[in-house]
């Protein structure tokens, strides 16, 4: 498991300016062509094409294409996160809980539809044990957010708050998958609507049914 997880890392991180532009110019390329094609159809030749580089400067940062495919994952999930968690800073001392949470996963799915193709990576690598540690990787950031709320610290528990906020991280993430993939945008708004009932149907064992506003 080790070895494959290890084909899915960069040889190596750009550490001058002109590097780093180039490693993202490579996951731009990437991205956009998951917008146009299958995944089994990207090959790296394609993806140096895209990106208007030589094929030897993917190889340069990337052992192959599934170490491009999993650092766009890393990306991409980086950049939602970043946004999710910026959301909830900023809604801590404002809304209850469950209103927090609402905006929290509304931020989360709009983050993700806005990146092209990205429904289709997630979906494609999700299943995968190599790729899981990735998505794990976001998982445990959210999860690690959630915990933090007022309203967790001061109602569940100091020793059972990561099992919970891990706990119901998790528990979303198949419906967040499923609204993802969808192409009609009613049923995913439907999907949405259930994984946000889920998610605090869940949180109100602990917290109640009315939500906490904080001070």
């Amino acid at each position: 498991m080790s070895d494959k997880r290890d084909q899915l890392s960069p040889r190596r991180k750009p550490s001058q300016e002109r590097s780093r532009d180039r490693v993202e110019r490579i996951l731009d390329a990437t991205a956009s062509l998951l917008s146009e094609m299958a995944v089994d159809k990207i090959t790296t030749a394609a993806i140096a094409a895209k990106a208007g580089v030589p094929i030897g400067s993917v190889y340069q940062y990337f052992p192959n294409k599934l170490a491009v495919l999993a650092q766009l994952a890393r990306r991409v999930m980086a950049e939602v996160d970043m946004k999710t968690a910026s959301l909830i800073a900023e809604d801590f001392g404002v809304l209850p809980w469950d209103q927090a949470i609402d905006r929290a996963i509304d931020a989360t799915m709009q983050g993700y539809s806005e990146q092209p193709g990205y429904a289709q990576l997630l979906l494609s690598i999700r299943p995968t044990p190599e790729f899981g540690a990735i998505t794990d990787e976001s998982n445990e950031r959210v999860a690690a957010l959630l915990a933090l709320h007022p309203a967790l610290q001061a109602l569940i528990p100091k020793e059972r708050i990561e099992l919970v906020s891990r706990s119901a991280i998790r528990a979303v993430n198949s419906l967040q998958d499923w609204a993802l993939s969808v192409d009609d945008p009613e049923q995913a708004n439907e999907i949405i609507g259930e994984m946000k009932t889920l998610l605090k149907g869940y949180l109100a064992v602990y917290l109640g049914q009315n939500g906490l506003k904080q001070p």
